[in-house]
C-alpha cells in the first residue's frame, strides 16, 4: 500500500506498513459508507420510507411471537437434573400440592408489645379461618369466561371445562357406593384429610372451646400439645380433659387403654352426649344437642366407636373399627412442633410457652393446572381462591382483576404471607410500579439529547432528532421482536432490558454522527467552501460510520456468540440484544442519516425545529439566538463548556506530571477491584425480586428471625421392587433423620417406617403369619415373602391407619390405587405388582438454603447420597428448579465474557489497524469489566442470572467509551500528545453525553423497588462511571504516551516540522 503515502515520507512519521495493510479492510469499508452516505443524503425520503416499510414488515411477525413466563423454563439449565425430575414428578404425583403459607401478629399494638396467645388474637384468627373455609368459587363462571375468550362453546377442545362446579377449600361430601367422596374439593388432602395447619389445630378448632377461650386455657393446650404420644380428640383446653389423664397420653396395655376409654366415656356423657344413626344406609353420629356441647371432639368418638343406633359415647379404636384389635399404630401421633405455629415464643416461671409474637401456618390447595401459550400455567380456581383468602388478611393481591374486592386490614391481626400467586403478582406489581420510571427515563433521555444534539436556539435546536433517536430504539424492538416471532426464538422477561441496552447505544450513536456532521460543516466552512448535504451526509456516513461499526459490530458479534450460553433466558436475551444491535446500527445508517440530511435542509432554510412550516431571521450554528421565551444570557447559549472543560483537562493529563497521577490513581483503583473480583461470589434468591414494601418480604423476614421453615422435599423413588429395597429404604429414612441438612423440627414423613411399625407390632393381627427377618421384634426387621410385603401394604394403605400416605404410594395395577378407605382389596387389583412410585416428605432446615450457593450445595449433596442409598432415587423441591442456575451461572459468565473479549480482540484490531492503539483500547475495556465486577462485590451485588445479563451490556458500553477515542486517535494528526488532546476534542464530548444520558437514565430506575431495577442501576452506575473514566482519562493519558506521532499528508507536503521538532516546543510552552 505504499501509494497511499507519499514519496519521501518516512515510515516511522506515517502509520506502520503492517497497520497500513490491516487498514485496508478500514478504507474499503470507509469507501463503503460513504457511498451509503450520498445516497440517503441523495434520497432521504426514499429511504425513510424504505425503512418504515421494513419495520412493518418485520412487526408482522408479532403475530408468531411466543411469550415464555414459566421460571423453569427461563432459568434452569438445559439439560439439568431438575428438569428430568420435575418432569418425573410432575407426570407421577400429578395432584402436587400448592402451599400457601401465612403469619400474623398483633395489629393493635407494636410487636415488641404482642402477646399473639391472648385469647383475643387466636379467637379472630379463627374466625377469619371458618370465612376462609366458607370461600366458594364459581367454577361454572370461570369456564364461561374462558369459553368467551377462546371462541370455544360445546363439543370444542375445552380443556378448562375440568373447572366447572362450585369449589371450596374441604368441598362438599357426597356419598358413592358406600365411601365418601368430596365434591369441589380445593384442598390437597393427606389421606381423607385437607392440608392445612395452624395454632387452630390446638384446639382442634372446635368452635365451643376457642369461643370460650381464656389465657390459662391457651397456656395449658399450647404447653401441652406436644406432649400427646397418642391422638386425643378431645380438648386440650380444659383441665378434666381425658387428654391430660395418663393413661390416654400413652399406653402400653389393653388395661391401660380401656381405662383411657372409660375415662372418656364418662367426660362425653357430661360434656357432650351423642348419638349415631344409620341414615340413608351410613352411620352419622350428632350430639344430643349442638347448642350444649362444649367438646366436639365427643362427636368424633362417638362415630368410631358405635355401629347401629346408640346414645352413648363408647371412645375406642380411633382408626380401627374393631376397639379389641386396634394395634399401637392406630393411636400414633406426630404433634407439630409449637414453634413452627408460634413464633417469638418467651416462657416464665409456670409455662414453657408464656407468650408469642406471631403465629403462622399454610393452607395447601391441589393443583389443577393448564398451561396456555399466552398466560403460561394457570390454575383460575386456585388463583381466584387464594386472592379473595388474601383479601380477607387485608392484601388486595391483583387490584385490576374483577370482581373488585374490599380488602380492608384486620383491627386485630396484621398479616404476611407466601402464596402460590404471590410471586407472580408481585411480580407483576413491582414491573407495573417502575414504568413511571421507564418513561422518566426516556423523558430524561430525549431531554439530554435535545439539548446536546444541537444548540439552544429555534433552528438549529436538536428537538427533533432527540426523538428520532430515540424512535430507532423502538423501530429496533419492533423489528427484533417481529424477527424473532418468525423465528420462533421466545420472548423471555429479561427482554425488557434491551430498552436501556438499545437507547444507551442508539443515543451514543446519534451523538458521534451528528458530531462528524457538525465537524465536516465547520471544517468546509473554515475552508473557505461548502458541500452540498448528501456530500456532508457521506463524509459523516464515511468517518462517523466506521466509528460507530467498531462497537456495534463487537457489542452484537459478542451477544449472537453468547447466545449458545445453557440459560435459555440468558441463550434468548443475546439473541435478541446481537440482532437488535444488528438492527439499531443500520436504521443509524437508513433512518437517523436520512432525518439529519433532512434536518440539514430545514436549518439551511432558517425553519424552526419541530414546526418547520415557521421561518425566523437566518443565524448561524454558532451564533445560536434562544429558544421560545429563553432569556439568558447569549454566551449561555452558545455552549461549548463541556469540550473546552475536557480539553482542558486531556490536557492536563497528559503532561507528565498528570500521567504520573493518572496511573498511580488507576493502578490502585484496578487493585481494589482485583480484590473486589477475588471475593464475589455467586448467589441467587427468588425472593430479591419481591419489593421491599411487599407483604411477601415481610414473610421473608418474620419467616427467617422467628419460624426457620425451611424448604419443603420430598424423596422419590422411582419403580423399582420396593421389597428387594427395603434394607435401603430403612436407610434413606436414617439419612434424613440424621443429616443436618434436613429440619429436626419437622418429623421426616416415611410410609415404609410407618408401615413397619404398624406391621410388627406383637397385636397385629393381620401379619400375624407373615415371615420377618431377621425377627419380627428386629429394628432392622423386613418381610421375607414378597407376597406378604405387598399385600399387608395394600391393606394398611386401604384404611384409615394409612390414609394419610395415599399421596405417597402409587400401584403398578391402576386398580388398586384408591381414594378412600375400603375394606376389600378393589376389583382388578393385583398387588403382588408392587409399587410403581413412592415418596416421603422432609424439609430443608433453614440454615443450609440460606445463601445461593448453599442451596445448591444442599441439593446436589443430599441427591449424591440419596442415589448411593437408594439407586434411583432423587430428593425434589419445585425451588430445585431456581437452584440449578446458582451451580453454573460463575462458569456461563466467565465464558461469555471469555467469547465477548475474543470478539473484542478480533474487531477492535480489524477496525483500529495499528497495534499499539488496539491494544490499549482491549486493555481498557478489561480492565473496566474487571473493575465493575469487583466493586459489584462491595455493593453487596452477587454473580447471578439477573447481574451476568448486566455485565455483559456494560461490555458493549465500556467498548463504546474506549473505541470512539481510540478510532479518532488513529484518525488524529500530530505527536501522541497532540493525536490524544485532538482525540477528546473531536469525540470527547459524545463520548461523555453518551456517559451522562446513560448515567441519568439509570439514576432514575435507581429509585425503585424492584431488584432487579437496582442491581441494573448499580450494575450501570459502576460501568458508566468506570468505562467512561478508563475512555475519557486513562486511554488519551496512555495513548499520549505510547500512541506514536503522526503527520498529516498536507502538513508534510508543505515542509513543517517534523512531529518530534513540534512536541519539543509544546513541552517547553507547558513548561
Amino acid at each position: 500500500f505504499s501509494w497511499l503515502r507519499p514519496a519521501g515520507v518516512p515510515v516511522n512519521q506515517r502509520d506502520s506498513p503492517s497497520a497500513m495493510g490491516i487498514g485496508a479492510v478500514e478504507r474499503c469499508l470507509e469507501n463503503f459508507f460513504e457511498k451509503i452516505g450520498k445516497v440517503v443524503g441523495t434520497h432521504p425520503i426514499k429511504t425513510l420510507i424504505g425503512s418504515v416499510l421494513f419495520t412493518i414488515v418485520c412487526g408482522g411477525g408479532f403475530a408468531f411471537l411466543s411469550t415464555e413466563t414459566r421460571p423453569e423454563k427461563q432459568w434452569v439449565p438445559a439439560g439439568s437434573l431438575a428438569l428430568d425430575h420435575g418432569a418425573y414428578v410432575k407426570a407421577t404425583w400429578p395432584g402436587n400440592a400448592r402451599f400457601n403459607f401465612f403469619s400474623a401478629t398483633c395489629a393493635d399494638v407494636d410487636v415488641g408489645s404482642c402477646d399473639i396467645m391472648d385469647p383475643k388474637y387466636i379467637q379472630r384468627f379463627h374466625e377469619i379461618n371458618e370465612k376462609v373455609k366458607a370461600i366458594t368459587i364459581d367454577g361454572t363462571k370461570i369456564v364461561a369466561d374462558l369459553d368467551k375468550d377462546h371462541k370455544r362453546s360445546e363439543g370444542d377442545n375445552r380443556p378448562w371445562s375440568i373447572y366447572e362446579g362450585n369449589w371450596s377449600f374441604s368441598g362438599t361430601p357426597q356419598s358413592v357406593n358406600g365411601a365418601v367422596e368430596f365434591e369441589g374439593r380445593l384442598c390437597f388432602t393427606f389421606g381423607p384429610f385437607c392440608a392445612k395447619s395452624s395454632v387452630l389445630d390446638v384446639f382442634r378448632e372446635d368452635d365451643y372451646i376457642l369461643t370460650n377461650l381464656d389465657a390459662s386455657s391457651v397456656k395449658l393446650a399450647i404447653n401441652n400439645w406436644e406432649k400427646q404420644e397418642t391422638m386425643c380428640p378431645l380438648t386440650l383446653a380444659a383441665s378434666d380433659s381425658p387428654c391430660f389423664n395418663s393413661n390416654c397420653q400413652s399406653y402400653t396395655t389393653q388395661s391401660e387403654r380401656q381405662a383411657c376409654r372409660d375415662l372418656a366415656t364418662t367426660y362425653c356423657a357430661s360434656k357432650c352426649p351423642t348419638t349415631t344413626e344409620i341414615i340413608g344406609g351410613r352411620e352419622v353420629t350428632r350430639p344430643l344437642d349442638m347448642a350444649t356441647c362444649q367438646d366436639r371432639g365427643c362427636i368424633q368418638l362417638g362415630a368410631l366407636g358405635n355401629t347401629g343406633s346408640s346414645t352413648t359415647t363408647t371412645p375406642s379404636g380411633m382408626l380401627n373399627t374393631d376397639p379389641g384389635d386396634a394395634p399401637e399404630s392406630a393411636f400414633e401421633f406426630q404433634p407439630t412442633k409449637i414453634k413452627t405455629m408460634v413464633g417469638g415464643l418467651a416462657s416464665d416461671a409456670t409455662w414453657e410457652y408464656a407468650s408469642g409474637k406471631h403465629i403462622a401456618g399454610f393452607w395447601a390447595l391441589s393443583k389443577k393446572e393448564l398451561y396456555c401459550p399466552k398466560e403460561g400455567v394457570v390454575d383460575p380456581v386456585a388463583d381466584e381462591w387464594e386472592r379473595q383468602v388474601l383479601c380477607l388478611m387485608g392484601i388486595d393481591a391483583d387490584p385490576r382483576a374483577e370482581p373488585k374486592l374490599d380488602c380492608k386490614e384486620d383491627d386485630l391481626l396484621k398479616f404476611s404471607g407466601l402464596f402460590q400467586r404471590s410471586l407472580g403478582d408481585e411480580f407483576g406489581n413491582a414491573i407495573r410500579g417502575d414504568i413511571s420510571k421507564l418513561t422518566a427515563s426516556y423523558g430524561v433521555i430525549i431531554v439530554y439529547c435535545a439539548f446536546m444534539l444541537g444548540k439552544c436556539d429555534s433552528v438549529h435546536s436538536g428537538v427533533a432528532m432527540a426523538f428520532i433517536a430515540v424512535a430507532i430504539v423502538g423501530m429496533c424492538i419492533v423489528s427484533t421482536l417481529g424477527l424473532m416471532g418468525y423465528f420462533q426464538v421466545p420472548n423471555g422477561n429479561l427482554n425488557n432490558n434491551l430498552y436501556f441496552l438499545l437507547l444507551g447505544l442508539g443515543v451514543d450513536d446519534a451523538f458521534v454522527l451528528t458530531s462528524e456532521f457538525l465537524t465536516h460543516s465547520r471544517e468546509a466552512k473554515e475552508k473557505g467552501g461548502s458541500l452540498s448535504v448528501p456530500e456532508l451526509i457521506a463524509k459523516t456516513a464515511r468517518t462517523g460510520g466506521i466509528s460507530v461499526l467498531i462497537t456495534s459490530a463487537t457489542d452484537a458479534l459478542a451477544f449472537l456468540v453468547g447466545s449458545t450460553t445453557v440459560l435459555p433466558a440468558l441463550s434468548w436475551f443475546c439473541t435478541y440484544a446481537g440482532v437488535s444491535i444488528c438492527l439499531c446500527y443500520t436504521f443509524q445508517l437508513t433512518v437517523f442519516l436520512p432525518c439529519l440530511a433532512l434536518n440539514a435542509r430545514r436549518t439551511a432554510a432558517s425553519r424552526v425545529d419541530c414546526c418547520c412550516c415557521f421561518k425566523v431571521a437566518e443565524r448561524s450554528l454558532d451564533d445560536p439566538q434562544g429558544c421560545c421565551c429563553c432569556c439568558l444570557p447569549q454566551k449561555v447559549f452558545k455552549g461549548g463548556v463541556i469540550k473546552k472543560g475536557l480539553r482542558k483537562f486531556t490536557e492536563q493529563t497528559t503532561k507528565p506530571i498528570g500521567q504520573v497521577v493518572t496511573f498511580i490513581l488507576f493502578a490502585i483503583i484496578t487493585g481494589v477491584g482485583i480484590f473486589g473480583t477475588t471475593k464475589i461470589y455467586k448467589d441467587f434468591k427468588l425472593e430479591w425480586f419481591i419489593p421491599d414494601s411487599s407483604y411477601v418480604n415481610t414473610f421473608f423476614t418474620i419467616n427467617s428471625e422467628n419460624f426457620a421453615t425451611g424448604t419443603p422435599i420430598t424423596v422419590n423413588f422411582p419403580e423399582s421392587n420396593a421389597f428387594s429395597m427395603q434394607s435401603n429404604l430403612h436407610e434413606v429414612y436414617d439419612y434424613l433423620n440424621s443429616t443436618h441438612l434436613v429440619n429436626k423440627d419437622v418429623a421426616v414423613d416415611s410410609w415404609y417406617e410407618e408401615f413397619m411399625e404398624w406391621a410388627t407390632e406383637p397385636t397385629q393381627a393381620a401379619t400375624a403369619d407373615d415371615t420377618f427377618t431377621p425377627s419380627r421384634t428386629a429394628t432392622d426387621a423386613v418381610f421375607g415373602v414378597e407376597t406378604e410385603f405387598y399385600t399387608a401394604l395394600h391393606l394398611w394403605y386401604r384404611t384409615n391407619v394409612g390414609s394419610r400416605f395415599r399421596n405417597s404410594l402409587s400401584w403398578k395395577d391402576e386398580d388398586c390405587n384408591v381414594n378412600a378407605t375400603v375394606d376389600a382389596l378393589p376389583t382388578g387389583c393385583t398387588v403382588t405388582d408392587g409399587l410403581k412410585a413412592s415418596r416421603f416428605n422432609a424439609e430443608l432446615a433453614l440454615e443450609v438454603t440460606n445463601r445461593g450457593t448453599d442451596r445448591y450445595d444442599t441439593m446436589t449433596s443430599m441427591r449424591s447420597k440419596v442415589s448411593e442409598l437408594y439407586a434411583g432415587a432423587f430428593p425434589y423441591s419445585f425451588d430445585f428448579l431456581y437452584w440449578e442456575e446458582v451451580g453454573i451461572i460463575d462458569e456461563e459468565l466467565i465464558k461469555n465474557l471469555a467469547i465477548c473479549g475474543a470478539v473484542i480482540l478480533v474487531v477492535i484490531f480489524a477496525l483500529v489497524p495499528n497495534p499499539r492503539i488496539a491494544i490499549w483500547v482491549v486493555l481498557c475495556v478489561v480492565l473496566s469489566i474487571v473493575n465493575t465486577l469487583g466493586y459489584m462485590y462491595f455493593w453487596d451485588v452477587t454473580i447471578s442470572g439477573v447481574s451476568t445479563i448486566y455485565v455483559l451490556i456494560c461490555v458493549g458500553l465500556a467498548v463504546d467509551y474506549a473505541a470512539h477515542i481510540a478510532h479518532m486517535f488513529k484518525e488524529s494528526t500530530g505527536t501522541a500528545r497532540e493525536r490524544a488532546i485532538n482525540a477528546v476534542d473531536r469525540i470527547g464530548v459524545c463520548t461523555f453525553n453518551a456517559v451522562l444520558s446513560t448515567l441519568l437514565a439509570v439514576v432514575v430506575v435507581g429509585l425503585s423497588e424492584s431488584y432487579v431495577f437496582r442491581i441494573f442501576f448499580k450494575v450501570l452506575f459502576l460501568v458508566v462511571v468506570i468505562a467512561g473514566a478508563h475512555g475519557l482519562w486513562l486511554l488519551p493519558a496512555i495513548l499520549s504516551l505510547v500512541g506514536g506521532s503522526k503527520q498529516s499528508l498536507e502538513s508534510y507536503s508543505a515542509g513543517e516540522a517534523p512531529a518530534a521538532d513540534k512536541a519539543s516546543r509544546i513541552a517547553a510552552e507547558d513548561a
